[in-house]
């Protein structure tokens, strides 16, 4: 199969632009050729801010060179992870005219949310789904700008209006059952989306979990819920608990995250390390604390500790629930519930600190990860995605063929 690959990457790198390379080098490991077709936001800084903003809207240079592509090469299908801002969807309006089949997937909350992650003020925001986005541009919700918000909103406007996602794109891919909701509450239709979840590229395997530790794995900021881990911990040193915890990332919260370190003599903030260590270091955790207070689409986090079979104590919001099953493979607390995420803690360690050994859960999250999570999987239900939308396609393009020539017009290839 031949597939033209599309994704603009973030000027700092996330989980979307890992996602997308490791999607592409999988399909290439199983001798399928992809065409990669990408750019990158670091030349905003280079470019007048106005064209940039055009472009956001519908950049006519990326329609011209998607055409070009397909003539060029004749792909079997397209696969979009992320237009915004560079290309744009102009190139979904491409791949329709010359009727190619197109998959696109969605990681965040952009179709509807300006900041794309449904967050501000340290909470899960909703303000503008399913409404016109004007509170977005009021708050400056993308990057602190009302100028920026007011591009992403009409963005999001104007392909809306154009009915883009609805009928130029014949699949669409979100990671979660929560995704999928927020998606359909926002106008997307049920039948064109497909739950394909992330995975892990390379399977560390089951680790013991015998460090006697509890571990964060993450960026350092707000939505990840560093504040309520930090009260978490400074609340279990005030009652005499020293549950050792080690911290790994980095990020605009680091401040508080040191100062933690500094307070709490069972708090060790290791900061950031190779992707092989972050596998030695969740692996051998006794459970991973993710206490999020935004959306989360699927993090890659969560699933890479059910890989080495490590239980996650996590906050109950968007998609966590699908992988924190409560007493099978971790537990939940109320997103922002410091105190419950204690008590969640404890049982996985005595008041004394001691851990608690949870085998039958460990075992749990490593039957999790195999059941849904490994890259043959994903690879096996990309395919099945592609052949639904050439699928798709095929019945559309016949669809509009007996129309044509129902109205006596010529219809030709």
């Amino acid at each position: 199969m031949k597939i033209i690959s599309v994704h603009n990457y973030y000027q700092n790198r996330g989980g979307e632009d890992q996602l997308f390379e490791d999607e592409a080098k999988l399909l290439e490991e199983h001798g399928h050729e992809i065409i990669w077709h990408t750019t990158h936001s670091d030349s905003i800084n280079e470019r007048n801010l106005i064209g940039v903003a055009v472009e956001t809207l519908w950049n006519r240079r990326s329609h011209r060179e998607m055409t070009d592509l397909i003539r060029e090469h004749s792909p079997d299908v397209i696969h979009s992870v992320n237009t915004f801002p560079l290309f744009s969807p102009s190139i979904f309006h491409a791949a329709r005219k010359l009727n190619i089949p197109l998959v696109a997937t969605i990681q965040n909350y952009r179709y509807f949310c300006a900041q794309a992650m449904c967050y501000r003020n340290g909470k899960a925001c909703e303000d503008c789904l399913g409404k016109l986005p004007w509170r977005a541009v009021r708050h400056g919700c993308y990057k602190d700008s009302t100028a920026g918000s007011a591009v992403v909103s009409a963005m999001q406007l104007l392909h809306q209006k154009l009915g883009t996602w609805k009928k130029y794109v014949d699949v669409i891919c979100v990671a979660s059952e929560f995704s999928k909701g927020k998606m359909m509450q926002a106008g997307l239709e049920d039948r064109q989306m497909i739950i394909k979840p992330n995975f892990v590229p390379k399977d560390p395997g089951p680790q013991p979990g015998d460090g006697g530790y509890a571990v964060f794995v993450g960026r350092l900021s707000s939505e990840k819920g560093i504040q309520t881990l930090v009260e978490c911990w400074r609340e279990l040193n005030s009652r005499g608990i020293q549950v050792p915890l080690k911290i790994v990332g980095d990020g605009p919260e680091s401040e508080m995250v040191r100062m933690l370190a500094e307070d709490v003599p069972s708090v060790d903030w290791v900061g950031l390390v190779p992707n092989e260590e972050v596998y030695r270091v969740v692996g051998e955790a006794n459970c991973l604390i993710f206490p999020s207070t935004g959306y989360e689409s699927l993090p890659k986090t969560l699933i890479e500790s059910m890989a080495v079979a490590t239980p996650v104590v996590g906050s109950d919001i968007g998609s966590i629930p699908e992988v924190v099953l409560e007493n099978e493979t971790g537990h939940l607390f109320p997103a922002g519930d410091s105190n419950a995420m204690a008590a969640c803690v404890l049982k996985f360690f005595s008041e004394s600190g001691q851990p608690t050994p949870r085998p039958e859960m460990r075992g749990n999250c490593r039957s999790l990860f195999e059941k849904r999570y490994t890259r043959e999987s994903n690879y096996e239900q990309l395919i099945q995605i592609y052949h639904e939308a050439i699928r798709r396609r095929q019945i559309a393009i016949r669809s509009s063929s007996a129309g044509s020539q129902a109205d006596g017009i010529a219809v030709t290839e």
